[in-house]
């Protein structure tokens, strides 16, 4: 004779997230699903734009793929996905020039001086990692200073090796 009083909760769909459709990463970065961006609660990625299951945070990225994402709300899915196509850049290779580059002293070189043939050339101090040389930075006779170039938003990893002899 006593009855549970029940109060039911449906909670609305959520839309579907937001963000960039068109996503680029590069190769040598080995991307994968967990790159993708996507504006959202608890994003999952999947590869159809309905059904299926989501995919791995490790799943790597195909050049032109669509992924699709859902966000999920108050525990309800979106039924409609965010539709996003990656693009894979290759890695570029290093830029090409002389090995062996002769300044005088007189002229007081800088790296601004120091030439590559490629796109967006950046010089180092090392033959990986660190921070980019200032063009103003004073160049020491018989150091070794190291170029890359950035093609399409990627820099290349490996880099060309110029010996700087100051006269």
């Amino acid at each position: 004779t006593t009855r549970l009083d029940v109060t039911a909760t449906v909670n609305a769909t959520p839309p579907a997230p937001t963000g960039s459709a068109s996503q680029s990463f590069c190769s040598g970065a080995l991307p994968t699903v967990a790159d993708l961006t996507a504006t959202g609660t608890a994003i999952q990625w999947y590869s159809f734009s309905s059904g299926g299951t989501p995919l791995a945070t490790s799943t790597v990225l195909g050049n032109g793929t669509h992924y699709y994402a859902s966000q999920t709300v108050a525990g309800c899915e979106s039924t409609l996905r965010f539709d996003v196509t990656a693009t894979v850049n290759a890695t570029p290779v290093a830029p090409i020039g002389s090995a062996a580059q002769t300044f005088c002293s007189e002229a007081l070189p800088t790296v601004a001086d120091l030439t590559a043939t490629g796109t967006g050339i950046q010089w180092y101090a090392a033959s990986s990692g660190g921070a980019a040389l200032a063009t103003s930075t004073a160049l020491v006779n018989g150091t070794h200073y190291y170029a890359t170039q950035t093609i399409s938003g990627c820099e290349s990893t490996s880099r060309l090796d110029v010996t700087a002899t100051i006269n």
